[in-house]
C-alpha cells in the first residue's frame, strides 16, 4: 500500500491510496482513496490527524500492558553501599567472611541490610525478616536471607568486635596522623522489656538514665573523637557503676589503637582518684570536670575569688591554678551565672508552693536533694522554712565550673573548649537512641546483645560519616561566601537527610514482555546528601529486563553490594 500522484486531463495532480496486488500471477494496482490535490496540503493535515490517532492508539496499547505492583527502597541502598566502601566496612566484613568459609551464608549481605533497615523502619530482627528484606531493591539486593541465618550473623559480629573496631579506626589514620588523639568518653545505658536477670551476666537492674527502674539493663560506654565519629565501644553489666569503666577503656586506647597520646575527656561522672591514678599509670592524659565541693574551705576561698582569674572577655574569666598534684582551671561565665540562677529560682519557687500548704511534712523535701539544701528544719520537729543563707551561699558560686588536668603543654582556654566538646557524645548517644533506636534490646544471651549493638555501632560510624560530610559541605559553601539566604538556617543533620532519602524508591514497570526498573526523583536534602558524599545519581531508567529469556539489557550497571 502506497500513495501515488496521478494526473487528469486538465493537468491537475492528485494524491491516491493505492494497493497493489496479483492477478493470474500478474502485478496490478487499484485506487482505494482519492486523498485530494497536491496543491490543497490535504495529505499534510490526513498525515497529522494520523499520526495523532496512531499515537493516542499505542498510549492506550501501552496503559493496556504496563503492570506496577509495587514500589522498593533504593535510596538508603545507594548512600550505605558507598559508606561500606568508603569507611571499609565491606572490607572488614568480607576478611570476617573469609575466615569462616563454611558459614554457608552471605554474612556481608545480611550485615548491610541490618544496616540498611537501622535507618528505614529500626525494629526487631524478626521484623526486619518478616516485612522489610522484601522491600528492598531486588536488583540490587537479592531477598535470599533465613531468619536464623541472621542471628548466626550477629553472633559472629560479637566474635569479632574488636577487629571491626580496629579496622575502622585505621581506614583513615597510620601512625603520623595518629601521634595525638582527644578522645571523649561517656556512658549511658539501654533497657531491656524484660525483668529476668538469670540469662547472662549483662542484663541487670541498675541506676537508669532513662528513669525506667521497672526494665534490665546494660551500660554502654562509648568512645568518639573531636568530630563525631565513633571510635569502639564496651558494655558492662546493668549495675555497673560508671567509674568503673574506665579501666578497661584506658586498655583499649593502649593496646588496640596504639595510640602514642591520647587526653582523655570525661564527664564529673568519672572524677575519682581511682580513675586519675589508672590514667597516670598507663600515661594517659585526662580532662575531667571536677565538683568544686571536693576542695576544702579554704581552696574554695581561692577558686571564687573573681580577683584571681583572667579576663578573656567581658562574659568569660578563668584561673589557672592547682588542685593537689595536678592543673585545674576554674572558669566563671555570664552565661552560665544567668543559667544556674535560673535553675535555682524555680528550686525556690516550687518550694514555696510547698510551705504554703497548712501541714507540711518533711519527708516531702528529703527525697529531693537539690529541695533539701535551700530548707531548714528537716532534721528538727519543726516546721520547715526557706533557709535564705545557703540561697545566699548559693549565689555566689553561679557561673563557676572547673576542670581538672594533667596536661601541661595547652593553654587554658584550649583545655577548656575541648571539654566543652564533650556534647558530641552526648549527640551521638541520641542519635544510638533515638534514629537508629537500638533500644530496647530484644535479644537475651550476652554473644547476642554484643553482636546487636556491634551492628548499631557500624550502623553509627556511617551516621557520624554522613553528619561529618554535610558539615563539611556546609562549610564550603560559607567559604565562598554563597548568600546567607540561600543556606540553610539550621544544619542539614544526617537523619533529616535520610528520611528523604528512603522516600527514593525503585518502580517495575512492566510492559509486554519487559520489565523496566526506574527511580523517583531525587531532590532537596537527599540530592544534598548524595553530592556531599560524593555519589553520582543514577539515570532514572535503571535496567531493562527481558522476560522471556531472562537477558538483561543495562541500561546502566548497579553494582552489588555483595559482588
Amino acid at each position: 500500500m502506497f500513495i501515488k500522484i496521478t494526473k487528469n486531463s486538465a493537468g491537475h495532480s492528485y494524491y491516491h491510496l493505492v494497493e497493489s496486488y496479483r492477478d493470474n500471477g500478474k502485478v496490478k494496482q487499484r485506487t482505494l482513496l482519492s486523498l485530494g490535490r497536491v496543491e490543497e496540503g490535504n495529505l499534510e493535515k490526513l498525515a497529522h490527524a494520523v499520526a495523532q490517532h496512531t499515537e493516542l492508539l499505542s498510549i492506550l496499547d501501552i496503559v493496556k500492558s504496563v503492570s506496577v505492583d509495587q514500589t522498593f527502597v533504593l535510596g538508603p541502598l545507594l548512600i550505605l553501599e558507598k559508606l561500606f566502601e568508603q569507611l571499609s566496612i565491606k572490607k572488614v566484613l568480607i576478611k570476617i567472611a573469609q575466615a569462616h568459609p563454611r558459614i554457608g551464608f552471605d554474612f556481608v549481605k545480611i550485615i548491610f541490610s541490618l544496616v540498611v533497615t537501622r535507618f528505614m523502619r529500626p525494629s526487631s530482627k524478626l521484623n526486619v525478616f518478616d516485612e522489610q528484606l522484601g522491600q528492598l531493591y531486588p536488583e540490587m539486593f537479592e531477598h535470599t536471607i533465613e531468619l536464623h541465618q541472621i542471628y548466626r550473623a550477629l553472633d559472629l559480629l560479637q566474635q569479632h568486635k574488636e577487629d571491626i573496631e580496629k579496622e575502622l579506626y585505621w581506614h583513615d589514620r597510620n601512625l603520623f596522623n595518629a601521634s595525638v588523639d582527644v578522645v571523649l568518653y561517656d556512658l549511658t545505658t539501654l533497657r531491656f522489656e524484660s525483668t529476668r536477670t538469670d540469662l547472662g551476666e549483662l542484663r541487670q537492674f541498675g541506676f537508669s538514665k532513662e528513669m525506667r527502674t521497672d526494665c534490665t539493663q546494660v551500660v554502654l560506654g562509648l568512645l568518639v573523637d573531636t568530630e563525631g565519629m565513633p571510635l569502639g565501644f564496651e558494655v558492662y553489666p546493668g549495675n555497673t557503676f560508671e567509674g568503673k569503666t574506665l579501666s578497661s577503656i584506658v586498655e583499649k586506647m593502649r593496646n588496640k589503637f596504639k595510640v602514642r597520646r591520647f587526653i582523655f575527656v570525661g564527664d564529673r561522672g568519672l572524677f575519682s582518684k581511682t580513675n586519675l591514678e589508672k590514667l597516670k599509670e598507663e600515661q594517659g592524659e585526662f580532662i575531667v570536670g571536677m565538683r568544686l565541693d571536693h576542695a576544702t574551705e579554704m581552696e574554695q576561698m581561692s577558686f571564687f575569688d573573681k580577683n584571681l582569674f583572667t579576663s578573656i572577655n567581658k562574659k568569660l574569666m578563668y584561673y589557672d591554678t592547682t588542685w593537689r598534684t595536678d592543673r585545674c582551671i576554674v572558669t566563671w561565665s555570664q552565661d552560665r551565672a544567668e543559667r544556674d540562677k535560673k535553675v535555682r529560682d524555680n528550686i525556690i519557687e516550687k518550694i514555696k508552693k510547698k510551705l504554703s500548704k497548712k501541714k507540711i511534712k518533711t519527708k516531702e523535701f528529703v527525697s529531693n536533694q537539690n529541695y533539701r539544701r535551700f530548707v531548714k528544719g528537716l532534721d528538727a520537729n519543726e516546721q520547715p522554712a526557706l533557709n535564705e543563707d545557703a540561697i545566699k551561699e548559693a549565689a555566689t558560686r553561679d557561673g563557676f565550673f572547673a576542670i581538672l588536668t594533667n596536661v601541661a603543654d595547652k593553654k587554658a582556654c584550649e583545655l577548656v573548649a575541648q571539654y566543652k566538646e564533650l556534647w558530641k557524645i552526648e549527640d551521638a548517644f541520641g542519635e544510638l537512641k533515638g534514629t537508629l533506636k537500638a533500644r530496647p534490646v530484644f535479644h537475651w544471651t550476652d554473644e547476642r546483645i554484643v553482636g546487636h549493638l556491634t551492628m548499631c555501632f557500624i550502623a553509627q560510624v556511617c551516621e557520624a560519616a554522613m553528619t561529618k560530610a554535610l558539615r563539611k559541605s556546609t562549610d564550603i559553601l560559607n567559604s565562598l561566601s554563597v548568600q546567607q539566604e540561600i543556606i540553610d538556617e539550621r544544619p542539614l543533620t544526617a537523619a533529616l537527610s535520610m528520611h528523604e532519602v528512603g522516600n527514593i524508591r525503585a518502580i517495575p514497570v512492566q510492559i509486554k514482555n519487559k520489565k523496566i526498573w526506574v527511580r523517583t526523583d531525587i531532590s532537596g536534602h537527599a540530592a544534598k546528601l548524595f553530592k556531599a558524599l560524593g555519589i553520582r545519581i543514577p539515570p532514572k531508567l535503571l535496567k531493562a529486563v527481558d522476560l522471556e529469556n531472562e537477558n538483561v539489557v543495562a541500561q546502566n550497571k548497579t553494582a552489588s553490594i555483595t559482588a
